[in-house]
């Protein structure tokens, strides 16, 4: 804080001083100005991270200014400085320049390549990112809402116990054997069947049915009846007039209709398939070589002929065939022959019917003073004494 303090400071006394100098500097600016420049500019200031100054140039056209450097004398450090050693003061190292600089100065040139580095290059490709985005989705409750209690219930576990089993295992094999069952003989029964047998046979007697001539034949004839209707005067006539009806409605039930819900819906997305093209391959064989084959060869076989040879020679011979042939049969003139009809006759036919057997009961006889007495005879009721005394 303290530097720059002093450094203004500085500057103040430089301006005042040199104020007088101010129009001779520019004077001599101009001229400078309207002869050509033909000095080659330097490659400090083409961009390559240098400048003409190697400081910061304070004032006005670098006529009466400050340059601030790390040169020598402030002339060096300064650049030109827009030719900072007319009138203008250079603080550099601590001290500071009064005024003229030395134009002998030597001129540097510093040439700097930029030799190029590969350096990756990051390329941002844009990716969709999906989002979740949260869909409020009601689910019914119903009112009440159940609750499911769990009770506990004893079950039956079945744990398997070891069964000794002997060693051979007998095997019982059941061997299937005849068995005697006694049956009663068969009983014969006896059919009573009349003799001869009675034949019942249905003959069909005609049954003349009077039908009068000419036959009458009834058709219906209509005829108008006519039939008085009252009917009032004047006629009343009925006119329906509509009337509001108000029909009590209950509130209206809230109805819990489902809303659509998200589903999921798969789309087929194209992949590539490999699909195998036959192609000829071309197969290294050898040379070729031989391959024994095995081929019949024919061999003669003597076959044992019987000689003298027999032959057999098929002789036809005569073969008779039975051939059917009509043959009248003379038949004489026709006779009657008796033919035994069976005639119906009346058979009895025994019908069963109640009679009455008189069967003896036992009538006991008992004495009282006051009392009823009765009796049945041969099988009826024949009758009771009411009385008071004793009865014969």
């Amino acid at each position: 804080m303290r530097i720059l303090i002093y450094v203004a400071v500085a500057a103040l006394a430089v301006t005042t001083v040199l104020s007088e100098e101010t129009a001779k500097a520019e004077s001599k600016v101009e001229e400078k100005s309207v002869e050509k420049k033909q000095e080659k500019r330097g490659l400090l200031g083409l961009g390559y991270g240098y400048s003409y100054d190697g400081g910061y140039d304070i004032g006005s056209g670098g006529h009466i200014g400050l340059d601030l450097g790390g040169g020598y004398g402030g002339g060096y450090g300064g650049g030109y400085g827009g030719y900072g050693g007319y009138g203008g003061g250079s603080i550099s190292g601590g001290y500071i320049d009064g005024g003229h600089h030395d134009h002998h100065h030597v001129k540097t040139v510093t040439v700097v390549k930029n030799v190029p580095v590969p350096y990756p290059v990051e390329k941002h490709v844009p990716y969709p990112v999906e989002k979740p985005v949260p869909v409020p989705v009601k689910v019914p409750v119903p009112q009440p809402y159940p609750v499911e209690k769990h009770v506990p219930y004893p079950v039956k576990v079945f744990v398997k116990v070891p069964v000794h089993v002997p060693q051979p295992y007998p095997v019982e094999k059941k061997v299937p054997y005849p068995v005697h069952v006694p049956v009663d003989r068969p009983v014969p029964v006896k059919v009573y069947v009349p003799q001869p047998y009675p034949v019942e046979k249905h003959i069909h007697v005609p049954v003349k049915v009077p039908v009068p001539q000419p036959y009458p034949v009834e058709k219906p004839v209509p005829v108008p009846v006519k039939i008085p209707v009252h009917v009032p005067q004047p006629y009343p006539v009925e006119k329906l007039v509509p009337y509001p009806v108000k029909v009590p409605v209950d509130r209206p039930i809230h109805v819990p209709v489902p809303k659509p819900y998200p589903v999921h819906i798969e789309k087929p997305v194209p992949y590539p398939v490999e699909k195998p093209v036959p192609y000829p391959v071309k197969v290294p064989v050898d040379r070729p070589y031989p391959v024994p084959v095995e081929k019949p060869v024919p061999v003669a076989v003597k076959v044992p002929v019987p000689q003298p040879y027999p032959v057999e020679k098929p002789v036809p011979y005569p073969v008779e065939r039975p051939v059917p042939v009509a043959i009248k049969i003379p038949v004489d003139r026709p006779y009657p022959v008796h033919i035994e009809k069976p005639v119906p006759y009346p058979v009895e036919k025994p019908v069963p019917y109640p009679v009455k057997v008189p069967v003896a009961i036992p009538v006991h006889h008992e004495h009282h003073d006051h009392g009823i007495s009765g009796g049945y005879i041969s099988g009826g009721y024949e009758g009771g004494d009411y009385g008071y005394g004793h009865h014969h």
